[in-house]
């Protein structure tokens, strides 16, 4: 016997006012990490002929009710703090000078959604601007409090002169307080992922899967330390047998490279030559024997120093993804998997 069951419209009213807490875990928050922009970066080689790449921001304020039918209420103000990195004249691109922080904030009304493209909305820089964005909730009637608003979501497109190259969401972080309270719960002037303040970051990341000739990249920002504090990350590898390989590397601030720039164990050749692999993998001619090799990577910082080598922790804060870089040849993106565990010293940004 099936039971039919009305919702009423006060109830569907209610859903939709009030955020849900879903099985995915993907909520709206009172924070969004963006893991990359472009802002009229040139492309670097890969198929674009030097055309610029630019990144269309979107952010949505869920909260659908006014206080009242003529007011405001419900609104929130959204703060964009663009990470810009200070590229390292000696060419190590996982090693940047730093990363400048430009500063927008935009008024979000009830069931609000706004779309700008980076190139127009980011500070203007020859030959361009890349790096990573943080979008935070502030209250409306106090300039620069944020506070506890969990009803954003957002994602972005990546674009070329050639159209879309790849769309990732944004990362959600809910507030540890009660909604319309002051997040900055010790005063330090910056949004700390500590559990009082926002929820806590991953302790861990993944690479659900890469195919080694795809020319897959990974962007990792560091949320521990400041700008110039290096964290040393460890990749641990399986390739499409098992077989566990592993590899580090040092970072500060924000990069986004060929997986076969952070090492040689993502190359077709060396995993198709110096590993024990499964020939049935990745089968794409449908002869029973595979072509490509695949794999996948376990994250994790071990370390995060300053310049002169003092400690500043033992297990680094992160956030990635993987991206097709400033090409137009490769279509793809998505964030990396992210762990149950999670470690609260993480913040944005360092005061």
């Amino acid at each position: 016997m099936k039971v039919l069951r009305f919702v009423t419209a006060a109830a569907l009213t209610a859903s939709l006012v009030a955020p849900a807490t879903l099985a995915d875990g993907r909520n709206p928050g009172s924070a969004l990490i963006y893991t990359v922009h472009r802002s009229g970066l040139p492309n670097n080689g890969g198929g674009g002929g030097g055309v610029p790449f630019f990144t269309v921001i979107s952010v949505t304020n869920t909260n659908v009710q006014p206080a009242t039918p003529s007011s405001f209420g419900g609104s929130t103000l959204v703060h964009y703090e663009y990470a810009n990195v200070t590229a390292n004249p000696n060419g190590d691109p996982c090693r940047p000078l730093g990363c400048n922080i430009f500063n927008r904030r935009e008024l979000l009304t009830p069931a609000d959604t706004l779309s700008v493209m980076t190139g127009c909305h980011n500070a203007a820089a020859s030959p361009g601007q890349e790096g990573y964005l943080v979008i935070s909730a502030e209250d409306p009637a106090q300039f620069g409090v944020a506070w506890g608003h969990d009803y954003l979501l957002g994602s972005e497109m990546v674009l070329s002169a050639s159209g879309v190259v790849y769309s990732i969401n944004a990362v959600p972080f809910e507030a540890r307080v009660a909604e319309g309270h002051d997040t900055d719960v010790n005063g330090n002037g910056q949004l700390d992922f500590d559990d009082n303040e926002y929820e806590g970051v991953p302790d861990h990341l993944y690479v659900d899967s890469f195919i080694a000739l795809a020319g897959s990249q990974l962007a990792l920002l560091n949320l521990t330390g400041d700008d110039t504090d290096i964290n040393t990350v460890s990749f641990t590898v399986w390739n499409d047998n098992e077989f566990p390989l592993s590899a580090t590397k040092q970072f500060n601030c924000w990069f986004d490279v060929p997986l076969a720039t952070l090492s040689p164990l993502f190359t077709e050749n060396f995993l198709q030559n110096s590993t024990p692999h499964d020939t049935d993998e990745l089968d794409v001619r449908c002869t029973g024997t595979g072509l490509y090799e695949t794999g996948w990577a376990r994250i994790d910082s071990i370390a995060v120093r300053t310049t002169g080598g003092l400690p500043v922790s033992d297990d680094g804060a992160m956030l990635g993804s993987i991206t097709a870089g400033n090409r137009t040849d490769f279509d793809g993106g998505r964030l990396l998997w992210e762990s149950n565990d999670k470690q609260f010293n993480g913040s944005a940004f360092a005061p």
